[in-house]
Order: C-alpha cells, then structure tokens, then sequence
C-alpha cells in the first residue's frame, strides 16, 4: 500500500492548512496537499517509504551520475582549446578569426541554453524530460560526429556553436534531480557534480592532445563521439526522482503557476549583481594564461600545464566550497572567496615573471574562484524557500547571466591588452601588456564578492 502511495506524493505540495487558508483568502483555489490526495495517516505512511534525502546508496548512485553528465558536457568544451589550434594551424589557417567564434561559441551558447531551459522545463509537462533530453544527448553526440567532416571554418560554428550547446537539454533536469535527492548538504552535492566539469576540464584536453597525435583527426572526433553517447547514455539510466510526480487530474493544470515574488526580495538581484559582476573575470586566466605565460616565459609547465593545474585545483576546489556554503552564511564564504582569488590575481599573476608564483596562482584560481558557482544551490535554496518550481528557474537565470557576460568579456579583455597605461610598473603589469587586464580581473572579482556580502543568512 506504501508503494503505491508513494507514486502520487507530488514536489507541489504545500506544507500546511495554514497555506489553504492563505490561498483562499487571496480568492484563489488552493492546490491539493498530500492529505488531499491520500488521506492523512496514508502521506504519512508514503513519506516514509520514500528515501532519505542527503545520505544513502541511492543519494549517492544519483549523485554519481549527475556528475558524470556534468564531466562530459561541460569538460569537453574545456579541449576546444587544443582543436582550436589543430583547426588554426592544419585545416583553416586562413580562417582564425571564424574557428576563434565557434570555439567561444562552444561554451558561451552552452550556458545561454541552459539559462533558455529554465522557461522551457517549466512550461512542459514532465513526461517531456526524458524525450528532451535525448534530444540533448543526440545534438550533443552528432555535433562531434558531424564536426570529423567539415570542410570549411564557418562549418564549425554550426556544429560546435550551435548544435551541440542543444545538450543543455541533457544537462538542465540533472540540477532539479540533485537538488531533490539533498536538501542539507546541497552545497557539498553541487560542488561535487561541478567538480566533475573541473576533472573534465584537466584530462579532455591531454586527451585530445594525445589522440590528435595518435589516431589524426576524424577519429578523435569520433572517440569522442562516442564517448559523449555512451557515457551519458548510461548515466541517465540511473537518474530518477526522489519524489515522484503526482498525477494530473483533468482540468488542472501540469504545473502550478511561477510565483514572480522573488524578483522583489533583496537576496535575489544580490545574486545576479555577484554572478554578473564576478563572471567578467572568471574564464580570462583560462583564456589568457597560456599565451601569458609564453610572453613571460619560457615557463614549466608551460601554458597548457597552468591551466590543467588550474582545472585539477577547481576539482578539489568545487566540493570545498559547497561544504563551507553548507555550514556558514553563504554571503560570508562567497566574499572570503573572492578576496582571496583577487589577491591571487593581484599579486601572484601581476608579479608572476616566474614559473613558481605562475603554478601559485593556478593553483589559488582553481580553489577559490573558478568553484563559485558551487555557492549557486544555498543562495537559490534561499529565494526560493519552499517552491518547487523557482530552483531551476533561479538556476537558469544564473547561467544565462554567466553565459551572457562570458561574450562580452572576451572583448572587453582584448581592448584591455591594448592598453599601456601601466608601462614600466614593476612585475608583469609593466613588462608586459598584460597590466590593465590584471587590474581588471582582480577588480571585478573581489566587486562581486562585495556583491554577495550582505546576502541574507539562513
């Protein structure tokens, strides 16, 4: 009898008579409680056959495949870099600044798909998801394959700038899944599964350097082709809800309203400025370091070898601040992260004329300013409070702010390198033309942590 009581407990529950009382003093018909639906001692029963959140083989087999999926379509982007050079300098040497495009496109679209996916999975029913996301997992499998054939640069920017960002589909509901299967350690959860995008982001590109030399170019696309397919493949086998959703009656509809009353609470547009205004600097040492590091050098490692260090740190980094986000204000631990990953930036980058303070700062980036985002679950757990529908539109808000300003600093950084205002300061800032770009860094970094300092406490 539990069984079957479990399969129509809902995420839409309300928590309360109270809340029916409320509803309908606003004149509005109050959505049914799980008593509604069951009977008072049947939920009670049907909450207990369900299991524990935060703890529990099923928690963590949930956990595990959620940051698989997050390994593979989000590390994969991160060896653009090394096809990037193999495009540039073997296939279309003529065409850098087209095969430059679809590699920023690469990632930047991916966010922006993910920010679109909030709207989208929240308008349709959930019997759609699965079939959503093997669209993901197809668009994301073809995209590689179809990349192997190209002919021309601007080719590229369909394939990888267009088509394979559909597999946000594949990725969004992992988010809603995590943030149902952990509750109190949600913080620790997301900054595992964002590790996962860290791991992703040190071996694809050895990889990929690896078969390039080995196997040529059609099959390493098709390896990771395959890899793509299969791997998620097999990981959303394993992905389920921790409650179900409860069936639909008729004339009700698939999913309760959004509530907009979070756009008028503080903690909300505190968010956004942080994600906004900390975004600016977060990918320019990915972006920037390896030619950096030539200018300065020779370095050892090399480039490439700072930025598989950086990724290697955000790795350990990630799950280190999901666990702080979990047991201090999370306002507290986004301004300790920023502060240090400015100074970082500031001293060890701007005075960086050596391989040692280089590695440093790799290291101090990956830590504390590359795994921000593994602070999104508290402040979201925050605004949203008990609505089951903001999560993964908070969550797609985030992303597509990210997404959005991850564009615009890729110009801004170019114009930035232009500048000679520093000329002749000590360190890197006036032997290279690199001083203005690391002002800048620092600054927006340590200003979004500003941004976040007074977020409300829990």
């Amino acid at each position: 009898m539990a069984s079957t009581a479990t399969e129509h407990i809902s995420l839409e529950r309300l928590d309360s008579g109270a809340s029916k009382g409320v509803l309908a003093g606003q004149g509005r018909s109050p959505q049914p409680t799980v008593d509604d639906l069951l009977g008072g001692g049947e939920s009670d029963r049907a909450m207990q056959a369900l299991p524990p959140p935060d703890r529990g083989r099923a928690a963590w087999i949930i956990l595990t495949a959620v940051t698989v999926i997050e390994l593979i379509v989000w590390g994969l982007p991160y060896s653009v870099g090394i096809l990037h050079e193999y495009w540039v300098r073997d296939m279309f040497p003529n065409s850098e600044s087209t095969v430059t495009l679809a590699a920023m496109l690469h990632n930047g679209m991916l966010l922006v798909g993910v920010g679109l996916c909030g709207p989208l999975f929240a308008a349709v029913s959930p019997k759609i998801v699965l079939p959503l996301q093997l669209v993901g997992l197809v668009a994301g499998t073809l995209a590689f394959i179809l990349t192997a054939f190209v002919t021309s640069a601007w080719q590229l920017v369909i394939t990888l700038g267009f088509l394979y960002p559909l597999s946000a589909l594949l990725f969004f509901p992992c988010i809603t899944i995590l943030y149902d299967w952990f509750i109190e350690r949600r913080g620790l959860a997301s900054g595992i599964m964002f590790g996962g995008a860290a791991v992703g982001g040190t071996i694809f590109p050895l990889m990929s350097a690896r078969l390039l030399s080995s196997i040529k170019y059609k099959p390493t696309l098709f390896t990771i082709a395959a890899m793509f397919g299969v791997c998620n493949g097999v990981a959303m086998v394993f992905l389920r809800r921790r409650v179900p959703i409860a069936p639909v009656a008729p004339g009700r509809r698939v999913r309760p309203p959004i509530d907009y009353g979070f756009l008028k609470r503080r903690g909300f547009w505190e968010m956004v400025t942080f994600v906004g205004v900390s975004s600016m600097g977060s990918f320019i040492p990915s972006v920037w370091l390896p030619t950096f590091a030539e200018v300065v050098g020779p370095t050892y490692p090399g480039g490439t070898g700072l930025v598989a260090i950086m990724y290697a740190s955000s790795s350990f980094g990630n799950p280190m601040v999901g666990m702080l986000a979990d047991r201090f204000p999370v306002g507290f631990v986004i301004t300790g992260m920023c502060t240090t990953s400015a100074l970082a930036c500031w001293l060890l980058w701007g005075f960086g004329t050596n391989s040692a303070l280089l590695v440093l700062f790799s290291m101090s980036w990956g830590m504390f300013a590359l795994p921000l985002a593994a602070t999104w679950s508290r402040m979201i757990s925050y605004i949203a409070r008990d609505d089951p529908m903001l999560p993964m539109l908070l969550f797609s808000v985030n992303a597509f702010v990210r997404g959005s300003v991850n564009f615009a600093s890729g110009p801004m950084s170019t114009a930035l390198l232009k500048s000679s205002v520093l000329k002749g300061a000590a360190g890197a800032y006036g032997s290279t033309n690199y001083g203005a770009l690391l002002l800048f860094t620092g600054a927006v970094t340590f200003a979004g942590g500003l941004a976040a300092a007074f977020f409300p406490r829990r």
